[in-house]
């Protein structure tokens, strides 16, 4: 098998946006809403949220903390706590995961998709080996003998960039530096070829260079493996770096997506626009000030009428104040949530 993952050190990797997605998705949501039962009653965390990603295809997910995105990758691993109550639909391959039984989705998780955590340290069991913890899909999903569970996950550490994987699969998680524990849990998410991977803030405290490694790792498994990726991430930077597409989100709703170059030199909505004014750019002078978007994001639970967005919005007419606007199609391939998102364009 040749392998085409980078290598420890190794920066280089293939970008694969002009890649044409498969007819069928690996992924396809339609009208998820996502509440969480509390005191005060129920509080919207995502709403109406409609996703696809194709096999072989890099999809991200940004936003400001609290808009919904690791709410939206958690209902699909159907991980949400108890007192969470998801509607509408999450196929995966021609599977709905949302009627599923916990026993029923235990064969499905880790098998068809599987899920990189954000903080690898607190999602990796400390107590086990980290050759184990590769070892148990395997055994698990694919019935592996205990021999040849064990190859498979040193060949899983080597695929990942972990110098001497047979005698770092006697160690534990605290054994390894962040960067290595986040290679770990990639190698377990991969251990059964899941079709479709959900990374979020897989880079999150890393330093750059482990963060370019690990973005290198993604393209590299996209490139060999074909899965589809779903990217949650703060970084605008790094999904205009990898991803084929892109969806804002805000306050649980979707306000904007298309092709990630299409809305990132041409964004359609204010807050698209606000996100990326507040990103540094390396080609921009050093002396000039980031653009802070104004205000703080809504309270779920208290949410204003019409855009939920125009209490921030430099554009808001009284419209906005009182009618949300419906996601519409503003060019070939790219969404956009906003009354006024021709003034945004100009």
């Amino acid at each position: 098998m040749t392998h085409l993952i980078p290598k420890l050190g190794n920066v280089e990797a293939v970008h694969m946006t002009n890649s044409t997605p498969a007819a069928a998705p690996v992924l396809d949501i339609r009208d998820l809403r996502v509440q969480f039962a509390t005191r005060d009653g129920a509080v919207p965390a995502v709403v109406g949220l409609s996703l696809t990603v194709a096999a072989g295809e890099i999809v991200g997910l940004v936003g400001e903390s609290g808009c919904g995105k690791s709410t939206t990758a958690l209902a699909t691993m159907r991980l949400l706590p108890p007192y969470a109550r998801i509607t509408g639909q999450i196929r995966v391959d021609d599977l709905d995961l949302v009627p599923l039984s916990e026993g029923e989705m235990r064969r499905i998780r880790g098998e068809r998709v599987a899920m990189i955590f954000q903080d690898a340290l607190a999602a990796l069991d400390p107590t086990m080996t980290v050759g184990r913890q590769i070892m148990e899909p395997l055994t698990i999903h694919l019935g592996m003998s205990g021999n040849a569970a064990q190859q498979r996950a040193i060949e899983l550490l080597d695929l990942v960039g972990i110098p001497s994987p047979a005698s770092r699969m006697r160690q534990h998680p605290h054994e390894f530096s962040g960067g290595m524990r986040q290679r770990v849990m990639i190698a377990t998410a991969l251990a059964c070829n899941p079709h479709l991977l959900l990374a979020d803030e897989p880079t999150t405290a890393l330093d750059v260079t482990v963060q370019r490694q690990i973005l290198n790792l993604l393209l590299g498994l996209r490139a060999e493996m074909g899965a589809g990726i779903v990217l949650i991430t703060h970084d605008v930077g790094v999904v205009g770096e990898i991803c084929d597409r892109v969806v804002v989100m805000y306050a649980g709703r979707e306000v904007e997506s298309g092709p990630t170059e299409a809305v990132f030199t041409q964004p359609r909505h204010p807050y698209t626009h606000g996100l990326l004014g507040s990103t540094l750019d390396a080609t921009q002078d050093r002396d000039t000030p980031l653009r802070a978007i104004p205000g703080l994001p809504p309270d779920l639970a208290h949410l204003p009428a019409g855009c939920v967005f125009a209490p921030r919005c430099p554009l808001a007419t009284e419209v906005c104040r009182q009618q949300e606007p419906p996601l519409v199609q503003v060019a070939p391939g790219q969404q956009s949530a906003c009354w006024h998102w021709q003034e945004v364009a100009a």
